[in-house]
């Protein structure tokens, strides 16, 4: 009986010491887990990160460049190269009173004397 009683014993103890030494191996191998998440987040941050510096590299370039000086010089304050004409298209500007003709709607009958009448 004895035997069997120890034999009890030295298995609980086993399971008990098992049970210790993985609890902090699990512990470890869910902290293990949650940094290589935030690796691969910080890595995947990185790549958006040098695409944007890339573009913005890109636009620094070209608005250094003479073309952007050109364009700009084009646009905002309406200069031209030697030779060339500047065409400028004003749009016009509808009044209060024209948008309120164009609103207005007459009945039908109004436009069946106009058409036979005007």
């Amino acid at each position: 009986m004895s035997s069997s009683l120890r034999q009890k014993f030295y298995t609980f103890f086993l399971i008990i010491l098992i049970i210790l030494v993985c609890l902090p191996l699990l512990r470890n191998w869910r902290q293990k887990q949650i940094i290589e998440d935030e690796i691969q987040n910080f890595r995947e941050e990185i790549a958006a990160k040098e695409i944007s510096n890339k573009k913005l590299r890109e636009a620094i370039t070209y608005l250094e460049s003479d073309s952007s000086l050109e364009e700009t010089a084009r646009l905002n304050l309406g200069m031209k190269k030697p030779g060339e004409s500047v065409a400028v298209i004003k749009e016009e500007i509808a009044t209060s009173s024209q948008l309120i003709q164009e609103l207005k709607v007459e009945s039908n009958y109004l436009k069946w004397f106009k058409y036979f009448f005007n």
